[in-house]
């Protein structure tokens, strides 16, 4: 995938969760990753959206993410979940994550995290 295609699809993710929330919503970045261990996947940095979002819209998101993942990787995620801010109100991101052996079978997440 080239720059524009990427700066495309984060405009495109952003009008979508705006059209799903009702809301104004801002993604400020979108990252596709790979970690040491193994893991990849995509992170949508998110402006605006709170926990009461992610609990009405769970399946939604978890679809937005799904098709991010298998459309810039190729893969299905299998881990997907919301960072929040320390107060556990606020969203900081949403990913989708293909999950290496140790992570996929050890993944419980993090205070600051809320699985999708």
């Amino acid at each position: 995938m080239n720059q524009r295609g990427l700066v495309e699809l984060r405009r495109e993710l952003e009008r979508r969760l705006v059209e799903l929330l009702g809301k104004p919503v801002h993604v400020v970045q979108l990252t596709i990753f790979a970690l040491p261990c193994g893991c990849v996947g995509a992170s949508l940095e998110v402006r605006n959206i709170v926990r009461e979002d992610v609990e009405v819209f769970k399946d939604h998101l978890r679809d937005l993410l799904r098709e991010v993942v298998e459309w810039t990787l190729g893969k299905k995620p299998d881990l997907y979940y919301a960072r929040l801010t320390p107060s556990g109100y606020d969203v900081v991101s949403l990913t989708g994550r293909v999950a290496c052996d140790e992570c996929g079978k050890d993944f419980k997440g993090a205070a600051d995290v809320l699985p999708l």
